[in-house]
Formats: structure tokens, C-alpha cells, sequence
């Protein structure tokens, strides 16, 4: 029998996409079996605690993509805030595929009760927050404004995600984005 071999990205890519389409809790060991190819037993060997091990190497890498393709670009004070942020809300777009892909701040707390697994998702969520908020002070913005208008932003992204799944209306999430360019910095 062949040995079944998968490159670390992919896998991990893999996993990310079983987690995002069910969350933690529904995601099966087949369903991610057969999404990266592998069988259980070559998960476990790969993730000895299970779907905990994968849950983490997938939130690791997202909150790696965040870091590099979000936040740093975010703190880049060689350009405007405002081009920073439509950057951002380019990258936003691409991430989640115009609103079809799920947030895996959403997916992945539902109905979980590993704590260790919510703070690494608030982790992402934060350090997000934290980017923005100073983004919209070195925009001129005062603390308080600039607390609550990152705070504005992740909600409509989450509920934009939300709202399009629930309506299967595809410009829900871009017609979020375009509200949220024009409202950030106003």
C-alpha cells in the first residue's frame, strides 16, 4: 500500500477549510481525513491530541496570515491610513472569498468549551482590534472613536459574514465592506 503523504501547508490549509465549512464541534476525523487524504491514523500520528492538535495548527496559521497580510500592512506608516485600511479591506475580501468562506472566529467557538482554543481565537480577534484602533488614532481619531469604530468594523465583519450565509445573498458582504470604507474614517 502506498504511504499517503500530504505537504504541511496543504494539510493544514485542508484541515482550515473542514473547520471553517463545520466549525470545531460538528467537524468529524473522517471528514478531515478526507479532506487532507490521509487516514486517521496518519492524523493522529501527525496530531496525537486529535481534532484539538489540528484545531490549533489551523488557528496558528490563520493568526500567521492575519499578522502578515493584515496587521503589519495595517502598521505601515509609510502610507495613508485610509489606502492602509482599503488594503486591508482588499485582503479581507480575498480571505473570506467575497463573504463565502466562514470566519473561523465564528465557526470554531461555537458550541466549544476548550478554553485554550477561545483564547487563541481571541488572540486573533485582539491583536486585529488593537491594529485597527491605532490605525484610526494616527488617522487623528480620538481613543474613545478609535475604540469603538474598530470594534464597528470587526462586527460588521462577522455579521456580514453571518447575514450573507443566512441570506445566500452574494453582494451582502461586499456591500459590508463598501459601507465600512466610507464609514471608518468619517
Amino acid at each position: 500500500m502506498a504511504l499517503q503523504t500530504i505537504d504541511d501547508t496543504s494539510l493544514v490549509e485542508a484541515l482550515c477549510e473542514v473547520f471553517r465549512s463545520n466549525g470545531y464541534e460538528s467537524a468529524t476525523l473522517a471528514q478531515l481525513s478526507e479532506a487532507t487524504g490521509l487516514k486517521k491514523s496518519s492524523l493522529y500520528h501527525r496530531f496525537p491530541a486529535g481534532k484539538e492538535d489540528m484545531a490549533k495548527v489551523v488557528i496558528a496559521h490563520v493568526n500567521a496570515q492575519l499578522l502578515s497580510h493584515m496587521i503589519e500592512p495595517l502598521s505601515n506608516s509609510k502610507k495613508k491610513p485610509e489606502k492602509r485600511f482599503s488594503d486591508m479591506i482588499a485582503v479581507v475580501m480575498k480571505f473570506y472569498d467575497s463573504g463565502l468562506k466562514n470566519c473561523l472566529l465564528n465557526v470554531m467557538n461555537i458550541g466549544s468549551e476548550n478554553t485554550e482554543i477561545n483564547t487563541l481565537l481571541n488572540k486573533s480577534y485582539e491583536a486585529w482590534r488593537i491594529a485597527l484602533v491605532k490605525l484610526a488614532k494616527e488617522a487623528g481619531m480620538t481613543p474613545k472613536t478609535a475604540e469603538e469604530k474598530s470594534e464597528h468594523f470587526l462586527i460588521i465583519v462577522e455579521g456580514a459574514l453571518v447575514i450573507q450565509r443566512l441570506t445566500h445573498n452574494a453582494l451582502t458582504f461586499q456591500h459590508s465592506m463598501d459601507y465600512a470604507q466610507k464609514e471608518f474614517f468619517r
